[in-house]
């Protein structure tokens, strides 16, 4: 079961240095960190809109992380999206602690350029005087759980209502056999009632995976930035705005296949491909649910494990386009270079675009 506890709170201080109280804050701006050709390098005035920097908890017990910006920033710590605004918060450390690890790795990130943001370990716990913000809730936790029961019982009733077509797609020997193989009947009927809901389905299961994957990773990809998610009622939000997004472009390779079949003089291959497309991701996002269920139940603790998955899913539709060449070739009494045209047009430019959006 998913373990995503956000346990903070958050105690809004003053603007400045001198309106906080007397405690003494640390500055930690000699540790900041950037990111810039692939790796980190020490702060020294350059321009950027992200900073990092690490705090070992064990030696800052009984304090708390201070943070103050002019302009509106994001704070991740671990690569979790935990607050997004301006002025000043304070975070107690040991709270921190008990939610993630010992190390806690910081990153800000601010489109107005960094100058503005001050960071430093305050010198003694959070004034009593202070009334602390209300617990924030496990909105994401919530919102996963429900979205993967909605999931679960679509599932179910396709099962229930046409358990051949849902098998088929499910198929991992007819997907990798390069011989022709029966196909139900339905399957063949690519734009029929009961496959547009499951590319619907397939849409949102998708749509989950990914959300849940851009708000573990927070800024490592710009793509992350653009689906919020703070509260149960807006990741539901943008789960459907995600998922719709993705139908959408489902719907329109399947009509431009039907555009370049004519073309290139291709016969009876578009119920085929796009079938064998849903097929690898469906496949595909049933891989990364079950990698992303073991990385919940496990507690893992790796700041590049969603970017890893993300490379692996690019890595599977890559895969899918060398079998669908195969299975074109054995079917097909065109000349490689055809064929090979082909589908660069129908998967390999469209594939190279969508890697190009989610990684860049």
């Amino acid at each position: 079961m998913m373990r995503l506890i956000v346990f903070i709170f958050l105690c809004v201080g003053g603007n400045s240095l001198a309106q906080n109280s007397q405690a003494e804050v640390v500055n930690t701006k000699s540790d900041w960190l950037v990111y810039q050709a692939g790796k980190f390098t020490r702060y020294d005035q350059q321009p950027a809109k992200a900073i990092y920097f690490w705090v070992d908890s064990r030696k800052e017990k009984a304090k708390s992380l201070w943070l103050s910006g002019k302009h509106p920033y994001t704070l991740f710590i671990n690569s979790k999206l935990i607050w997004q605004g301006d002025g000043t918060i304070e975070l107690p450390i040991d709270s921190l602690t008990r939610i993630y690890s010992s190390q806690l790795f910081i990153g800000v990130y601010t489109t107005r350029g960094v100058h503005h943001l001050q960071t430093g370990i305050k010198g003694r716990p959070l004034s009593n005087e202070r009334d602390a913000l209300p617990r924030r809730g496990n909105y994401f936790l919530d919102f996963s759980v429900m979205a993967a029961l909605l999931l679960i019982v679509c599932f179910i009733l396709f099962l229930r209502t046409n358990p051949t077509l849902t098998f088929d797609y499910l198929d991992i020997n007819k997907l990798f056999s390069f011989q022709d193989r029966d196909e139900s009947t339905l399957t063949l009927r690519i734009a029929s009632s009961v496959n547009l809901l499951i590319y619907l389905f397939g849409s949102f299961f998708l749509g989950l995976m990914l959300l849940i994957a851009l708000h573990q990773m927070g800024d490592q990809v710009s793509l992350a930035l653009r689906f919020p998610i703070q509260s149960t009622a807006q990741g539901f939000w943008q789960w459907t705005i995600l998922s719709v997004i993705i139908f959408s472009l489902l719907i329109a390779k399947l009509l431009w296949l039907v555009l370049l079949a004519a073309l290139f003089g291709f016969r009876d291959t578009v119920s085929i491909q796009f079938f064998n497309f849903v097929r690898v991701i469906l496949l595909a996002v049933s891989l990364l649910a079950l990698i992303c269920t073991m990385y919940f139940v496990f507690d893992v603790r790796q700041e590049n494990y969603f970017f890893y998955l993300l490379t692996l899913l690019s890595i599977v539709f890559i895969l899918g386009v060398a079998v669908i060449y195969f299975k074109l070739l054995a079917r097909m009494p065109f000349h490689f270079f055809h064929l090979f045209s082909y589908l660069c047009a129908s998967e390999i430019i469209p594939l190279m675009v969508l890697i190009k959006v989610f990684f860049y």
